[in-house]
């Protein structure tokens, strides 16, 4: 008997695009920034609308704001803008900006607008409450430590008084105070026990008058006590020191890793967009090419922590696998190769470039950020 095979089409699976991809499609079907060299229509203006919607971010659109509060001479204003919070920033008002720092004729309700919310986001984020003086760090201190010292020398009084049991280590354990106050606690028990030593030993008359209440057990006792305080004190600290835990470093968020990274979003050149730079955080891979000087540039990884950002700056990249060199004649072929290729394909590109340059682990506006591989 003869077995057939049904061969059943499985549906193709949607691949999901980047945004550098979208911005290209787009591209394709909406074409370069509108131009208006007449008035505009109410249909012209909705099609730029529509335009610096599909095409722009919220990075534009703080640009589009800054540029036109340049423009019009209120530059304090343009600073402002980027400490704005992105929810803060409306893209509807930044791309009108835009159409008015380019030169458009906007129709008359649309520069009714402009004018109108332009103040009123500049207003809204002007109101500061006032608030009340900032107390210093020092400050604090001094005046927590004033409140220790007052408990320590109450509780001082009353062992002297009743004769009762007292351990300062034990006090400032179940306090929880904290190692910095150790040093001023010392020295502000230490005088008192150098009185009482010298007392203890003198043969000066008016300190004999000044401590001729106590005896000489009396005083023997005091020394001990006071002795016994700044020894708790300094056990205390060392206890207190060794058992902390490290402070854990502060997480950066992606969004402030890359604040300050420069590079270019496309060339229609040799028609390549860049990915997003937040991809490359992590990473174990990543594949740049300057358009200005055509050079190809691969940095991997060290460890599996991946690559990270700081500044414009690439970091915890290998330096013995990572290298830039330049392309020459057959740049298009390159770029393609490493859009398209696989793993194997990468790992000979390199080889066959024979023109070795300075690696260029620093992003700039001629980077285009090809490819990241996880």
């Amino acid at each position: 008997m003869v077995r057939r095979h049904i061969l059943t089409k499985r549906a193709s699976k949607t691949t999901r695009k980047t945004k550098s991809e979208q911005y290209l499609i787009n591209k394709k079907y909406l074409g370069d920034e509108p131009e208006y060299s007449g008035p505009m229509t109410k249909l012209d203006f909705t099609n730029s609308l529509n335009w610096y919607n599909y095409m722009c971010n919220i990075d534009d659109a703080r640009e589009y704001l800054a540029q036109y509060l340049i423009n019009i001479k209120c530059e304090k204003d343009a600073k402002r803008i980027n400490s704005f919070s992105d929810n803060e920033i409306p893209t509807t008002l930044a791309w009108v900006s835009r159409m008015y720092t380019k030169g458009y004729q906007l129709p008359d309700d649309a520069q009714n607008y402009l004018n109108t919310n332009i103040k009123k986001i500049l207003n809204k984020n002007i109101e500061i409450k006032e608030e009340e003086p900032k107390i210093s760090v020092k400050d604090r201190m001094k005046e927590r430590f004033h409140e220790i010292m007052g408990e320590i020398e109450g509780l001082i009084d009353d062992h002297i008084i009743n004769n009762e049991e007292f351990s300062l280590y034990n006090w400032l354990q179940s306090n929880n105070i904290p190692a910095a106050y150790a040093t001023s606690i010392i020295n502000k028990l230490s005088p008192v026990l150098n009185e009482l030593i010298e007392a203890y030993k003198t043969t000066d008359e008016q300190l004999k008058e000044a401590y001729k209440s106590y005896s000489k057990k009396d005083l023997k006792k005091l020394i001990d006590f006071y002795q016994n305080m700044c020894d708790d004190v300094s056990k205390y600290s060392g206890v207190v020191k060794k058992t902390r835990a490290p402070r854990k470093p502060r997480t950066v968020s992606v969004e402030k890793k890359i604040k300050n990274v420069k590079y270019q979003k496309e060339d229609s050149t040799y028609k390549i967009a860049s990915v997003s730079p937040e991809k490359i955080i992590g990473a174990q891979e990543l594949w740049t090419f300057n358009t200005k000087y055509k050079t190809l540039t691969v940095l991997r990884a060290i460890d599996r922590g991946g690559l990270q950002i700081k500044g414009t700056s690439i970091l915890n990249y290998d330096e013995t696998t990572s290298c830039t060199k330049g392309t020459g004649r057959r740049t298009e072929n390159y770029v393609k190769r490493v859009l398209e290729g696989g793993k194997i394909v990468l790992r000979k590109i390199m080889d066959e470039l024979k023109t070795d340059k300075a690696l260029a682990y620093r992003m700039n506006e001629n980077t285009i950020l090809l490819r990241v591989i996880s």
